[in-house]
């Protein structure tokens, strides 16, 4: 598949994307502003991220804290399908802790990584996925939450098979069509690209 393509193609995988090229601290800055540029149905907004760490920290809002909590599992679920290395966890709790507005501190994520690493050990990440996504049943809600896990999965520069891999099977827990994963995916790694300076 061409460079810059990012197409499904007859039920095919998501192919590979490799953006390290362009260095890690500034995939890292194109995945932030990425989201910071976001409209809602698209991506989570930083506002409604950072509504939702607050309402999970003041144990407020549960429709908020559910959101929250649960689209940060599914996207560390996502981007850790590949193995995360300590370094990449802890880029990963500095981009998430940025997103939120300093909401959630890079400790608590930290732990909270650790909490989700321990569960997936006792149930399964497939398990673990399916439970996640259940907490989404609106579909712009839905498409929030696959291209957040796509675009956090994207912040170490790589969108790997394991996480496609994850990716698809996220998307079809929410029903959605092999053109429909490509299409929401595709849009992020294409949102990443354009703040990069290199859309294709």
């Amino acid at each position: 598949m061409p460079p810059g393509s990012h197409g499904i193609k007859g039920g095919m995988s998501l192919p590979t994307v490799d953006l390290s090229q362009f260095g890690a601290d500034r995939v890292r800055a194109a995945v932030q502003a990425a989201v910071e540029h976001a409209s809602a149905g698209a991506l989570p907004t930083r506002a409604l991220l950072a509504q939702g760490a607050e309402a999970t920290l003041k144990s407020a809002d549960a429709e908020s804290s559910t959101y929250f909590v649960s689209i940060l599992e599914l996207a560390y679920l996502v981007a850790s399908a590949d193995g995360l290395a300590s370094e990449e966890r802890h880029t990963l709790a500095d981009l998430l802790e940025r997103l939120t507005g300093a909401a959630v501190s890079h400790d608590a994520l930290e732990l909270h990584f650790k909490d989700l690493d321990d569960a997936v050990e006792m149930l399964g990440r497939r398990e673990r996925l399916r439970r996640a996504a259940e907490d989404f049943a609106e579909p712009t809600r839905q498409h929030e939450a696959l291209g957040f896990a796509a675009v956090v999965a994207l912040a170490d520069g790589v969108l790997a098979p394991p996480e496609n891999a994850a990716l698809t099977e996220l998307g079809g827990h929410f029903g959605f069509a092999p053109d429909e994963i490509d299409r929401v995916v595709g849009g992020v790694v294409q949102r990443v690209r354009a703040e990069l300076g290199g859309a294709s």
